[in-house]
């Protein structure tokens, strides 16, 4: 297992399958010999030894962070490998010599020192429009970025070698300049290199991530034979619209990626699409008691928040317009029967009722005419308005009675609405919203 004083939040590390890191805390960075160095990174990152050198896989979400130096700015080498053997300043030794790991890791780009992996050097053409975002992509194929209102999501193969014999190859996915995350994303690579053929397949790696701005999967080594090539297939649901390409970075194999007796899946997964359901489940929910349970859908799967009832969250699964299933760690699995108007009649002969404070449901999307969407989440008394999709700021404010609410827009003022049932918002300023359905 790893050592968790150096990486943080590393949930899996096995001869065959990837670390996962998103927090580093720089560890140890001196050692006596190349030997020793390599025994700590097997410790450490569940590397494999290869001849003199050695190999593993990373795979990475959310920003990586790390602490600085006393009295010094952060040394972001952006990287959880160089992270997790590099002193706060960002150097190693081995023996003799003193190895600035700042030379190793990707360059400062203008959108900062942790954008990604590695900057993008080649210029980006326009090619069209794909869902409303102009798409700009690179003449090597390693590079494709969707440009949507202030927001960029990109996705990215990279192939790199430092003078340290440290050497990283794989593919990324981030979004950046908004607040409007990736609701999911995934990535699968395939890695060729020639061994006993030219341009075997020699690795196949995947990892998936939700509600993030930045994931992605490696293979790295030092000292080692770095494959020729990589090809990722990058895929996310942005702005409630899903993007997909085939992205790929090296020397040779140019015609592997695209092997017709090797294709890739099309499309997307089954569970990345939003099924409609008989009531609307998001929102809080009411066994009879004084106590709710709060219920967020996203796609076809929900969780259930139990606090209220000093219980853990339960998670499910919508199974059809009216039926659900979900787990309570606690108890059981139970499945239950969606009924109008707002009642969840649940296996056990159990109901929970829908609770709502004003004259019509406000929890779900709603648009102002754009193809837009706010999200609201609406509680007891208070609001929250999830306004990412506008490249906008969360907004939230209160009930006021049954037909009117409140709200604060931080990055513009405070409104207030009235609540025209069965599916309007007049805002105060003339505007208006209609539910999304």
């Amino acid at each position: 297992m790893p050592n968790q004083d150096v990486i943080d939040k590393t949930t899996t590390v096995a001869a065959d399958s990837p670390a996962e890191a998103a927090s580093v805390t720089p560890g140890r960075h001196s050692f006596s010999n190349f030997d020793e160095f390599k025994t700590y990174l097997v410790d450490v990152l569940g590397a494999k030894v290869e001849g003199e050198g050695l190999r593993g896989s990373i795979s990475r979400k959310g920003r990586l962070s790390r602490p600085a130096a006393e009295g010094s700015q952060p040394a972001s080498l952006g990287d959880p490998v160089l992270e997790a053997i590099s002193s706060p300043d960002g150097r190693l030794v081995i023996g003799d010599e003193t190895i600035d790991l700042r030379d190793a890791g990707p360059p400062t780009t203008p959108d900062g020192p942790d954008v990604g992996v590695v900057a993008h050097a080649a210029p980006l053409e326009f090619t069209g429009i794909v869902n409303g975002a102009e798409r700009w992509a690179s003449a090597d194929g390693s590079w494709v970025e969707y440009r949507l209102g202030t927001g960029r999501l990109y996705f990215h193969a990279w192939k790199k070698k430092s003078i340290t014999q440290y050497w990283s190859m794989g593919a990324e996915i981030s979004v950046i300049n908004t607040p409007a995350k990736f609701q999911v994303a995934d990535i699968e690579s395939r890695y060729y290199m020639s061994v006993d053929t030219p341009c075997q397949v020699v690795r196949v790696d995947q990892d998936s991530d939700r509600n993030d701005t930045y994931l992605d999967e490696y293979e790295w080594g030092w000292n080692s034979q770095q494959p020729e090539r990589v090809a990722s297939r990058c895929r996310a649901v942005w702005h409630n619209a899903k993007f997909a390409d085939l992205v790929t970075a090296g020397d040779g194999c140019e015609n592997a990626p695209n092997d017709p007796n090797n294709p890739w899946d099309a499309g997307f997964p089954a569970d990345w699409n939003t099924v409609s359901t008989l009531v609307n489940l998001s929102g809080d929910w009411t066994d009879g008691s004084n106590r709710n349970a709060v219920i967020s859908v996203q796609f076809a799967s929900l969780t259930v928040n139990m606090s209220a009832f000093n219980r853990p969250t339960a998670n499910g699964s919508i199974d059809g317009w009216d039926t659900i299933t979900v787990t309570f760690p606690d108890d059981a699995t139970y499945t239950g029967r969606l009924e109008t108007p707002n009642r969840i009649r649940w296996s056990n002969n159990s109901v929970w009722t829908k609770v709502i404070n004003t004259v019509m449901d406000l929890n779900g999307n709603w648009t102002d005419g754009s193809d837009r969407t706010a999200v609201i989440y609406a509680g007891a008394k208070s609001i929250k308005i999830d306004m990412s999709d506008y490249d906008r700021p969360n907004a939230s404010g209160s009930i006021v009675d049954s037909s009117s609410i409140s709200v604060k827009f931080p990055d513009d003022r405070t409104y207030t609405a009235l609540l025209q049932a069965p599916n309007t918002i007049q805002w105060s300023n003339g505007s208006s919203w209609t539910r999304r359905l």
